[in-house]
């Protein structure tokens, strides 16, 4: 069983010891008619979180979760791709004057110590933000039905490295943009789909999610999404924002899945830092 990611290729089944041909693996999905709707899904185009452009977009994010927090008027969750971004955005909303009282998910790894700081923080903070891929994020079902706004900063691509390097050229023969897609956005994604699967942990619970990012509105990102994610509204600018938010939470219209962006997607790292996440 390979549970949230698509039917392995060749190679991959092999790396699993799997020696029947693709053609014969069936995919099967559970099916959950209540998460029909659940969602409220919305785009925001306005920005880029790559790692070399998410400096200049700091003030932005900062006030998107300003914005998006006073809008829920509960606590929100925002979750990031590391704690080195969170911490950034932290920063940039103490020198946007915020009084805003952020909770910043610890380093703990025992299950009861982090069940007790997120019903601390229910109750004391504005707004948690969460890391991608940790426990937080992916094994804790306290945040079902109790968190109405969440925000997303960024795809969460795992870091450009040499282990990175390694299994992108490992796939080079099947093109780059097949092994970068393997690589990073696979996995990147299913993080995305993991965290905002725990927010919807039952019938009648519904949630607002912003894709703060607007590679989430490039087919080959989006395309990653799952299906109760893959549809909503674009934020192309501030006066969108305002207006999505407060809106009555209805089945998403539009649909930003094939919005593919003309902006290519570099993957080089950047000289400043060894381990970048893209």
């Amino acid at each position: 069983v390979i549970p949230n990611g698509p039917i392995p290729s060749d190679q991959d089944q092999r790396r699993l010891g799997i020696t029947a041909p693709t053609a014969s693996l069936s995919w099967v999905e559970a099916a959950t008619p209540w998460r029909d709707n659940a969602y409220d899904i919305a785009v925001d185009a306005r920005v880029d979180t790559s790692y070399k452009q998410r400096q200049r977009h700091l003030p932005t994010t900062a006030q998107t979760i300003a914005a998006l927090q006073e809008s829920a008027r509960s606590p929100i969750a925002v979750f990031f791709p590391s704690y080195a971004y969170a911490d950034a955005v932290l920063k940039a909303l103490h020198v946007d004057g915020g009084m805003i009282r952020v909770a910043m998910q610890p380093r703990v790894r025992d299950l009861q110590a982090q069940s007790q700081w997120v019903e601390e923080s229910l109750l004391l903070a504005d707004t948690l933000f969460l890391v991608l891929g940790s426990s937080f994020a992916e094994s804790i079902d306290l945040l079902g039905g109790r968190i109405s706004h969440a925000m997303v900063v960024g795809p969460a691509l795992p870091e450009v490295n040499a282990v990175q390097y390694a299994r992108m050229a490992e796939l080079d023969r099947e093109g780059r943009e097949a092994a970068f897609r393997r690589v990073y956005q696979v996995p990147g994604l299913q993080k995305v789909n993991q965290a905002l699967g725990r927010l919807v942990r039952a019938p009648g619970q519904h949630a607002k999610i912003l894709l703060h990012c607007r590679r989430f509105a490039d087919a080959r990102y989006a395309s990653l999404l799952a299906k109760d994610y893959q549809f909503g509204t674009n934020i192309e600018n501030d006066t969108d924002l305002t207006d999505w938010p407060s809106s009555c939470f209805l089945p998403p219209q539009s649909p930003f899945l094939f919005t593919v962006l003309s902006r290519a997607f570099k993957t080089k790292a950047s000289g400043q830092n060894k381990n970048p996440r893209i």
